[in-house]
């Protein structure tokens, strides 16, 4: 929290407080009987009494935002790496990269030239179904996360650029069967994903750790 928020919230509780003690020290030395005195006393105690009510209440609403918050940003980060590393095996499959699985193996296989892509793409109708599933998880993903507020500004907009990206594939595929311009929406999906894992260093770290899990390629079912 910034400290100016901080001041600006504290205003109320701060006057609050400076009118109770205005008011008990009014009640005991100017009180003209003893029932005026203890009405104005309790005014007073009650306006010192607020503040502390609602300072717990703020507190324990933060404590359990920030709960609930981090415990989104966990399950989303999660999420997107499961959804990132199927991609990146589906990539494997799709050019046909047979390397051992390791972070050398990903970044020449994210960064291969047009022509090298363009030669070794091998698209069949569950692979392309299987880009449609990871195309409708990431959507979902962004989804969820416009409603919670997790990523930041920069990564919604790489994740979102890779989901069009992904989009234009599967229609380039669906419609036109053009093998050079399939090729050009492979490789912008692979500059997307270092992209993502240029923003974020936590997402680069998990994915080293399942590249070192030696995970299995996904099956070519025709």
């Amino acid at each position: 929290m910034k400290f100016a928020n901080i001041l600006l919230k504290s205003v109320p509780y701060l006057l609050s407080i400076a009118g109770g003690i205005i008011l008990y020290t009014g009640a005991i030395d100017n009180a003209p009987n003893d029932n005026l005195r203890d009405l104005v006393i309790n005014v007073s105690a009650s306006l010192l009494s607020i503040p502390l009510v609602f300072l717990l209440y703020d507190y324990s609403n933060y404590l359990v935002s920030r709960r609930m918050t981090r415990h989104l940003e966990n399950s989303m980060a999660d999420k997107l790496n499961s959804v990132m590393f199927s991609l990146i095996l589906l990539l494997r499959q799709t050019t046909g990269t047979r390397t051992k699985l390791s972070v050398e193996g990903l970044n020449k296989m994210l960064t291969l030239p047009l022509s090298q892509i363009t030669r070794r793409l091998h698209l069949t109708a569950s692979v392309l179904q299987r880009f449609h599933d990871i195309h409708d998880e990431l959507d979902e993903l962004l989804y969820r996360s416009g409603q919670s507020g997790v990523l930041s500004s920069d990564q919604f907009q790489i994740l979102a650029s890779l989901s069009r990206d992904m989009s234009h594939l599967i229609n380039e595929n669906k419609f036109r069967h053009d093998r050079h311009q399939t090729a050009r929406r492979v490789s912008s999906v692979m500059a997307r994903i270092l992209d993502w894992l240029d923003s974020d260093a936590v997402a680069a770290l998990h994915l080293r750790q399942n590249l070192n899990s030696d995970a299995p390629l996904p099956d070519d079912k025709k």
